[in-house]
């Protein structure tokens, strides 16, 4: 089923299909946010699914997937209005990726810090890319979910890749010189 379909379900009353919705997302919405705001994680998932159901009731809603994201990233958002930094501990998954014969050239914590960094750092690239790689947005369903040019989203997608190779780069060079030896 769909995602537009389960909660047409839910919304006659099967909470299974709404269980569904929520099974399809809840892992990859739970890493979005820890990335974003590390020990405000577990408040900010529980707050996004309330007022995902909340609209929910009120609205129809085309695209759920971008919603309940568009969601979280303005709830991180208002978490954070105040101070302009976000504090972060290291994520909790990243989606495995099978490598054909070779070895990952960093560990899956390097990468996993690395991502925190970004997020970190420069939290609206980390959004476009976390959205594009994790969520298999396409660069025009980021841009009407952030509302920007989808020019701007390619090119934070881009930045966001350059900074993760420079990132990335000492433990990148480390595995090469151990592979010579």
């Amino acid at each position: 089923m769909t995602d537009i379909e389960l909660l047409e379900e839910y919304k006659e009353g099967n909470t299974e299909a709404f269980q569904e919705f929520y099974t399809r997302y809840k892992d990859s919405l739970y890493t979005f946010l820890r990335n974003r705001s590390g020990d405000k994680a577990d408040d900010l998932f529980q707050d996004t699914f309330i007022k995902f159901i909340n609209a929910l009731s009120k609205k129809k809603i085309y695209n759920p997937k971008a919603y309940l994201f568009q969601i979280a990233i303005n709830l991180v958002r208002n978490a954070y209005r105040n101070p302009k930094h976000v504090t972060l501990d290291i994520i909790q998954e990243i989606p495995e990726k099978e490598y054909e014969d070779e070895e990952l050239p960093v560990t899956e914590e390097e990468l996993q810090q690395s991502l925190a960094e970004l997020a970190r750092k420069k939290p609206d690239f980390y959004d476009v890319l976390h959205l594009h790689i994790f969520e298999k947005m396409t660069f025009d369903q980021i841009s009407d979910l952030k509302e920007r040019n989808r020019n701007t989203v390619s090119s934070q997608y881009r930045y966001a890749i350059h900074y993760l190779r420079k990132l990335l780069k000492p433990a990148v060079n480390l595995h090469l010189k151990m592979n010579e030896v």
